[in-house]
Formats: C-alpha cells, sequence, structure tokens
C-alpha cells in the first residue's frame, strides 16, 4: 500500500514538474505562473488586461473642478495602476507644485489613496509619478502597484468592485506651505460590473 502511495505520489511530483517546465524555461517567474499573468501551457494565451474610468471632483482650496480617475489592469507588465487626471492644470499651478511631479517617481509617498465600502476602510500611501498632457487636457498623476510581493493597490481595487465604494485621493505637493489636491470619487453599480470585469486578471486569486 504505501508502495503505491509513493508510486502516484513521484507520478503526480514528475507532472508537476515536467507542466511547469515549459513556462519557466520561457523565462517566466513562478509568481506569474500562479497568478495567471502567465500561461502555464506553451501555446496558452496570458491572462488579459483591461481599464475602466470613473468620473468625480478634484478640489484644491475653493478650487472644484471635474477630474478622472483611470484603473488598469497589465498582467503581463505593470500589473495594476490608478491614474487621476486634472484639467486645466495651469490655473492650479500658482498655488500646487505640478512640475515638481512630473517625470520619474520619486521614492517619497505624496500619494494618499483611501476607499470605504459598506464596513471597509482602507488606505495606503504611495510614490507617484506624473505628466503633462497639454495645458487645457490635463496633468495625470499615475501610481502603480508591485510586482513582487504584496501589492498595495490590490486591495484598493478589490474594494473598487463593490458598488457604493467612495475613493478618495490625496495628493501632496513636493513643494512646501502648498495645500493638497484632493480628488473623490464614487462607485456606481455600473461602474463595479466595468471594473471587475476590467482588472480580473489583476485580482485572481493565486492557486
Amino acid at each position: 500500500m504505501r508502495l503505491r502511495v509513493g508510486v502516484g505520489l513521484a507520478i503526480v511530483i514528475i507532472a508537476a514538474a515536467a507542466l511547469l517546465a515549459g513556462p519557466l524555461s520561457r523565462g517566466d517567474r513562478l509568481s506569474d505562473i500562479l497568478t495567471g499573468r502567465a500561461p502555464l501551457l506553451p501555446g496558452g494565451s496570458r491572462v488579459p488586461g483591461g481599464s475602466a474610468d470613473l468620473t468625480g471632483t478634484a478640489e484644491l482650496g475653493t478650487d472644484r473642478r471635474p477630474a478622472t480617475l483611470h484603473v488598469a489592469c497589465d498582467p503581463g507588465g505593470t500589473g495594476l495602476s490608478a491614474a487621476l487626471t486634472v484639467p486645466r492644470f495651469a490655473e492650479l499651478a500658482p498655488r500646487f507644485d505640478f512640475a515638481g511631479l512630473a517625470g520619474s517617481a520619486s521614492e517619497t509617498p505624496l500619494t494618499g489613496i483611501l476607499v470605504a465600502s459598506a464596513g471597509s476602510v482602507r488606505s495606503v500611501r504611495m510614490p507617484v509619478q506624473g505628466a503633462a498632457t497639454g495645458a487645457e487636457s490635463g496633468f495625470t498623476l499615475t501610481v502603480t502597484g508591485a510586482r513582487r510581493g504584496e501589492d498595495p493597490l490590490r486591495g484598493v481595487a478589490l474594494t473598487l468592485t463593490q458598488p457604493g465604494t467612495k475613493l478618495t485621493w490625496t495628493q501632496a505637493s513636493p513643494r512646501a506651505g502648498d495645500p493638497a489636491l484632493t480628488a473623490t470619487f464614487t462607485v456606481a453599480e455600473g461602474d463595479a460590473s466595468a471594473l471587475k470585469a476590467a482588472l480580473g486578471g489583476c485580482l485572481a486569486t493565486p492557486f
């Protein structure tokens, strides 16, 4: 009996090793295989990515204007990301240092994201990368999740798939003395469905 169990276990181990040998030999990381970012079998398809937008309001002092939050999933690349776009940012530049946020991401966690849903509150602080898309088009502030270890954006994204969730993005200026920029978004039922479909490839539970 013990011999049969041992032989059966050996067969399972050999089969698993053979399955993993394909993707690992292609240079895929084991973590990507377990999360579905890389196909297990040769010729298999990667988990698709997607994105969805939320509309909300950005405030700086007494100034109040529309804002857009773009949440995206790129399983084979950056993973989860969130981008806040503030229109006509040049009007706010005397009171907020957008130029100091442009270019490569700083290590300083100047972005605070808080999500609140029924009976749940989650907050994270992250570094941000900014880019101007034209004075009229706006200024985009982007945060990206971690490719290895715990991803702070995963919990945020999971909460966003629940209708009624409120997200508050608080952006500190790199210039001392400036007020913080605050943007708020509320997830409608249609938004939650769109986010769930778009972000599913980055939210799958590892097996």
